[in-house]
C-alpha cells in the first residue's frame, strides 16, 4: 500500500509538472513567434512541439521527486 501511494503522488506530480511546462512552453517560446493575425483568425499549434527530451526530463524528475517526497514522508 506504500508503494502504491507513492506511484500516485509521483504520477500526481508528473500530470501537474506537465501542465505547468505545456503552459510555460507556450508563452515563453511559441506564443512569441505566431504571426500577428487579424481579428477572427486562427493558428493551429501541432501538440507533438512540447514532447521533446527536455518535457521526458522534467517529467521524470517531477515523478521521481514527489515518490521520493512520499517515500520518505510515510516510511519515516
Amino acid at each position: 500500500m506504500l508503494y502504491v501511494k507513492c506511484v500516485l503522488a509521483g504520477v500526481g506530480g508528473l500530470i501537474v509538472t506537465s501542465i505547468l511546462y505545456m503552459y510555460g512552453y507556450y508563452f515563453f517560446a511559441i506564443r512569441p513567434t505566431l504571426p500577428k493575425m487579424p481579428p477572427g483568425e486562427g493558428v493551429g499549434i501541432d501538440i507533438r512541439v512540447f514532447f521533446g527530451p527536455l518535457f521526458w526530463v522534467i517529467a521524470l524528475v517531477a515523478f521521481a521527486t514527489a515518490f521520493y517526497w512520499m517515500f520518505r514522508r510515510t516510511a519515516g
